[in-house]
């Protein structure tokens, strides 16, 4: 382990100044999404849904049927975005998708969720962005308020209780809470039973991603 440099400990100006290094193509396609979800996609009433998934396949987006989309949810980048049949991102969800964000079918992430694909390597004098896709798998559902971190996959059916902080990927049809997020117990369901009891327990596996999440 690299001992820290005392420079950056008794002077904190020493850290190297921060840069962006995201494409002007990114940056000027993502001042003419706000634009169009300030005036066009923003103040549509909730029944609106056709028009804001033409929208955001405008911008890229990739959007299954049935998917529901509510006018409060904030989309970073849309060609970003990738959500199957039947998916729902709820009101005042925050998609910050830097990179890619992938919903299953039927996966709901209910209001007020953090999905949160980029960070910044704090071990680095420069603070460079650091990025890693999230997946959110069939049938899974992320409860209120959650924060789901870079590099995260939620495994087929999983739930993530309200408020829970994710920084490591849930096994498929277990139920995780509380921060950091930890198993909590199987989720059963009829069509879809638990896994067996020889199974491995852990709700959570080794995390994926480079950096702290701020």
């Amino acid at each position: 382990m690299t001992a820290p440099d005392p420079s950056l400990q008794s002077d904190p100006a020493a850290l190297a100044p921060y840069r962006n290094r995201l494409s002007w193509r990114n940056r000027l396609g993502r001042l003419a999404w706000r634009l169009v979800y300030i005036t066009l996609f923003r103040p549509t009433p909730a029944f609106f849904a056709l028009w804001r998934r033409f929208l955001l396949r405008l911008f890229g987006a990739r959007l299954g049927r049935g998917t529901v989309i509510h006018p409060s949810v904030r989309i970073w980048a849309p060609w970003n975005l990738e959500m199957d049949d039947d998916s729902c991102l709820a009101f005042d969800v925050d998609c910050y998708c830097v990179d890619k964000v992938h919903l299953g079918k039927h996966v709901t992430v209910s209001q007020y969720a953090f999905l949160c694909t980029a960070s910044h390597d704090v071990d680095d004098p420069a603070r460079p962005l650091v990025t890693a896709p999230i997946k959110i798998e069939d049938a899974a559902w992320v409860f209120a308020q959650a924060f789901v971190g870079p590099g995260v996959t939620i495994g087929q059916g999983a739930v993530v209780a309200a408020a829970a902080v994710v920084v490591k990927n849930v096994a498929p049809w277990t139920i995780v809470g509380g921060n950091p997020a930890k198993f909590i117990r199987q989720r059963s369901m009829p069509d879809h039973p638990s896994p067996a009891a020889d199974a491995p327990a852990a709700g959570v596996e080794s995390p994926t991603s480079k950096g702290s999440t701020t």
